[in-house]
């Protein structure tokens, strides 16, 4: 009884995919101290909800995409397309989660139940018909860097109630401005960061006729697109700097990740001079190990900066 239980719970778990999303909890959580710190009390329930309306989209995808993962030697094992969740109560798991995670948003501040709206309507869009953005090429793209980099960056802001419409006030319209200056790489690197995951998907997608980005192109072109984003999104706050040198002390704490980040561009890039699945799967193993420290690395270090800063 205790090891049928314990495996319930082990599918369950896995149902998640927490580890495809880290990125996108990296985003919610920079957004949430990279201008100001969070009060505790407002932090806590809405990381909570953006955990489970998280968790609601990608449990989603799997509930839409079950037939197609059968074809994916990567995602054949997944809890739904093996068997191991029905398909019915893997649907009934998003609706909970995102029944909840909304509910918690109205109890805490209901100002910020626009965006969680748009989150997860913008997720569902993605995998549900007769949208299935997923299938549309270029659309693709955009609406992964929005919904994995700009929507969680920006739920993030307001956790610290950062936006304000009066603006009049210049410190309003630099803050925009700021705000702005820091979605653009966001959204351009999350597109990156999908292309390489259609890159992966590209021979169970061709199979199974989803007309993403990476099947109409090619791999080999939707690797060079992709590399190119990383290298622009890596490079944007750079050019940003030197376009307003108003920006205090940005260009010496960014340069900090900059030089950190390096290497890992190098290897990656020298990684998918052919790029086949066997390099892509290598490639995503490498990042589900890594990936949670440097990010964490990351954001501890703006968390530090945002202290010591004036």
């Amino acid at each position: 009884m205790y090891n049928v239980e314990k495996s319930a719970i082990n599918s369950c778990l896995r149902m998640l995919r927490f580890e495809s999303w880290i990125g996108w909890l990296f985003n919610f959580a920079l957004g949430s101290v990279l201008f100001a710190i969070p009060a505790i009390n407002r932090f806590v329930p809405f990381s909570f909800s953006f955990f489970l309306a998280t968790t609601g989209i990608f449990v989603l995808n799997q509930y839409f995409d079950r037939e197609n993962d059968k074809l994916n030697e990567s995602k054949r094992d997944l809890p739904v397309s093996s068997g191991e969740i029905p398909p019915r109560t893997a649907l009934n798991a998003f609706f909970f989660s995102a029944v909840l995670s909304i509910c918690l948003v109205v109890l805490t501040d209901v100002a910020l139940l626009p965006l969680f709206l748009s989150y997860l309507g913008l997720g569902v869009c993605y995998s549900a018909p007769p949208f299935h953005l997923k299938n549309r090429p270029i659309v693709d793209i955009i609406v992964a860097g929005v919904g994995s980099g700009v929507l969680p960056f920006v739920i993030g802001l307001q956790v610290s109630n950062q936006f304000s419409f009066d603006f009049s006030l210049p410190l309003v319209n630099n803050f925009y401005r700021d705000v702005l200056l820091s979605v653009i790489p966001l959204l351009i690197f999350q597109s990156a960061g999908h292309i390489f995951q259609a890159v992966g998907d590209y021979e169970a997608d061709l199979k199974g006729d989803i007309r993403t980005f990476a099947v109409k192109f090619g791999k080999k072109t939707s690797v060079r697109l992709a590399e190119l984003f990383l290298v622009v999104s890596a490079l944007l706050p750079i050019l940003f700097w030197l376009l307003i040198p108003s920006l205090p002390g940005f260009l010496q704490w960014y340069m900090g990740i900059f030089i950190f980040c390096v290497p890992v561009f190098y290897y990656l890039m020298n990684s998918l001079k052919d790029p086949s699945r066997e390099s892509i799967d290598t490639l995503r193993c490498i990042s589900r190990r890594v990936s949670p420290l440097i990010l964490s690395m990351i954001w501890i270090y703006v968390l530090i900066l945002r202290i010591s800063l004036p």
